[in-house]
């Protein structure tokens, strides 16, 4: 009796390894053994396989924390990178004497008293100056950012200093969390202050916020009719940057003349259909926003989008709450800025 039969036809070829795993197995081989006080062979080779997890990537080598070294790997603050660099990080081996790993440019206090040589111009970062606004609404603080190069230098070379200026001072992270426009100052408007007065801005900023705090809105549409919202005040993207899938679940429910829910019951009805979808989330995903508005309750939540599994239980699970369910690609949280801020 055959156990087994072999298949016809050509051999199916092995699944491609994941350039995460690929590059982990190169620096446990090799790539560990880098001088990052010198370009060689070995930093083309880690150049060539972070392009192949992604061509956006970028990465530089500087001192670390614990470690003599640290290797940071950086989306360049594209949102649609970001996930691939905390992959690259969650994968990372455990820091060792030699090297630590970051996935995401950290502040660097002594930024402002380097020279940066850039477009063939010596800008000495010393000199600069910041003009803040703080909005404790939406939980950011508005720069300014002026250099007396400015005026010297071309627009995009302004745009790039700036930003630069703002990653090393507050860290790439926090320039995402908390900052919200920019601009770089040609002239020295009144009421410039230095860098250390930009981090306690957002050092105030930041302690306003509470991770769990729910705050209502409301709103008239064009035809009057009224809405509600709870959400999230002052969470972001980057606190989460593996929630890149935006879930829009939508459910119709008995409503007042005003379209708002009618009474306790169907209040309650909602409130059921929310826990079980928190339930279904669970540590795989976030509710950001609720909205309610002319008959229909509309749940925003954030789920990691190689999750196929929480994709199928939202899927399985709707028909069963009587809801709609919408998912789209969002790692910026684009889509519910409104309340997010």
């Amino acid at each position: 009796m055959a156990f087994f039969r072999r298949s016809k036809g050509a051999p199916t070829a092995a699944p491609a390894q994941h350039p995460v795993i690929s590059f982990w197995q190169w620096w446990a081989a090799e790539g560990h053994q880098i001088d990052p006080t010198k370009p060689s062979k070995a930093t083309d080779a880690l150049s060539e396989r972070l392009r192949a997890i992604h061509p956006d990537l970028t990465w530089q080598f500087g001192p670390g924390e614990g470690s003599q070294h640290c290797l940071t790997v950086s989306s360049g603050g594209v949102a649609q990178v970001r996930p691939l660099a905390e992959r690259w990080l969650r994968a990372a081996p455990r820091p060792d004497e030699t090297w630590e790993f970051r996935s995401s440019q950290q502040r660097d206090p002594n930024a402002l008293t380097n020279v940066l040589e850039i477009a063939g111009h010596r800008l000495d970062l010393s000199d600069t100056r910041f003009h803040v606004e703080s909005d404790a609404d939406d939980l950011r603080i508005h720069v300014g950012v002026h250099h007396s190069a400015y005026a010297s230098l071309a627009e995009e070379v302004r745009g790039q200093v700036t930003f630069l200026l703002l990653d090393w001072l507050l860290g790439e992270d926090d320039v995402e969390r908390w900052v919200g426009h920019v601009e770089s100052l040609t002239e020295a408007p009144a009421g410039l202050v230095t860098g250390r007065e930009v981090v306690a801005a957002v050092s105030d900023i930041a302690a306003q916020r509470e991770p769990d705090e729910w705050t209502m809105g409301q709103w008239e549409d064009r035809d009057g009719a009224p809405g509600l919202a709870m959400f999230r005040r002052g969470v972001r993207w980057i606190d989460h940057p593996m929630l890149d899938r935006h879930q829009v679940l939508s459910a119709g429910y008995a409503a007042q003349d005003n379209g708002l829910p009618a009474d306790s019951t169907v209040l309650d009805q909602l409130r059921h259909v929310e826990s079980e979808l928190e339930s279904v989330l669970a540590s795989r995903g976030l509710i950001v926003a609720i909205e309610s508005h002319r008959g229909v309750r509309t749940w925003h939540a954030y789920t990691d989008g190689d999750d196929q599994n929480v994709d199928a239980a939202l899927a399985e699970a709707a028909p069963r709450w009587g809801a709609t369910l919408a998912a789209r690609p969002d790692p910026a949280w684009t889509e519910v800025r409104q309340f997010t801020g």
